[in-house]
């Protein structure tokens, strides 16, 4: 899966458009949870946020 993937998964879900790379990050890590995404899926796609300025989340 690439970004552009992604975007299209997250708008089919959310009905929305993403505001942020942090917002598909807390997309893909709630699917990673889900068992919807591997481990290499979700580093790759991690790896293309964070590039793009994703910040991670503080649990909690």
């Amino acid at each position: 899966m690439n970004i552009e993937v992604l975007i299209l998964h997250y708008i089919q879900e959310k009905r929305q458009k993403p505001n942020h790379a942090d917002d598909l990050l807390d997309y893909i890590q709630n699917e990673y949870v889900n068992g919807k995404l591997s481990i290499l899926q979700y580093r790759s796609l991690c790896q293309d946020l964070y590039l793009r300025g994703a910040k991670q989340t503080s649990p909690g």
